[in-house]
């Protein structure tokens, strides 16, 4: 093959994965994509009859994707209970992604540091492109009582605190609750929001936001506390860490904080 020859190859491949990037979506991803989403709302897994009804998807059609996933170790069978179940390599994809994602590297140690200092459970939950948050990493609680959220646990867009938090520095995702303004100026006023029994009635929640390049909220990180291990004079003794956290995070990862944003924390 000639120089020119190369060059117009190179050139060839260049622009079908530029047309790839913005072209139609391939069924086959597409479906996938569904099927490991719905298993991931799945605890304990589904069977073929279930995934072909909550991925609108032909039965026969169901089957062989599914077959294939669980060759490529996307997807595990049980044969006794014959269901589906999210497979072996998505571990490695998990792990992968999270050392390569740099807020949640960054995020480490400052969580590391909340929960010795607090001896609460620190958890760092990502915003999904759909509205949905991911849990996506934990540091363990030193109290006898554990808290039972951890990686891999989904809220829904109008859950407690985290859809205040987004609304606060973004864009509300569709199913979000409509937050008064007063509230959101006051979150923003101090940085960070509490939750206190509104997942559960004796669970109590601080987090606050760290901020991509363009300022939005990429990551909150949350401290989870049973009742009164978590105060509002607690929150108020550690406000101006965690704002000194976000900020620091922040800005490790390349981010940008926002203007407005507190330098001190405060509480009303």
């Amino acid at each position: 093959m000639t120089m020119d020859e190369s060059a117009k190859a190179d050139q060839a491949v260049s622009g079908a994965s530029a047309e790839g990037a913005v072209g139609q979506p391939v069924p086959a991803i597409t479906r996938a994509t569904r099927v490991l989403d719905s298993l991931v709302r799945s605890r304990h897994g589904a069977s073929l009859t279930e995934l072909a009804e909550r991925c609108s998807l032909a039965k026969s059609t169901a089957s062989n994707l599914l077959r294939t996933m669980v060759a490529e170790g996307l997807v595990r069978y049980d044969n006794q209970t014959r269901q589906y179940n999210l497979g072996p390599v998505l571990v490695e994809y998990g792990v992968a992604a999270l050392t390569r994602t740099t807020v949640v590297t960054e995020a480490r140690p400052f969580m590391e540091s909340l929960a010795e200092q607090s001896e609460l459970a620190c958890l760092a939950i990502q915003p999904m492109p759909d509205g949905h948050f991911t849990a996506v990493a934990k540091i363990e609680s030193r109290k006898d009582i554990k808290i039972t959220i951890g990686v891999g646990e989904r809220f829904g867009a109008s859950a407690p605190l985290l859809s205040r938090l987004s609304a606060a520095w973004g864009t509300p995702a569709p199913g979000a609750p409509t937050v008064d303004d007063s509230v959101l100026d006051r979150i923003r006023a101090q940085g960070y929001d509490t939750a206190f029994g509104e997942y559960r009635p004796e669970l109590n929640v601080v987090g606050f936001p760290v901020f991509d390049r363009d300022g939005y909220p990429c990551l909150f990180i949350t401290l989870l506390a049973m009742g009164a291990d978590l105060t509002l004079d607690e929150i108020d003794q550690m406000a101006a860490y965690l704002v000194e956290s976000a900020i620091a995070i922040t800005t490790r990862s390349g981010g940008k904080v926002p203007p407005g944003y507190p330098t001190v924390g405060t509480t009303d």
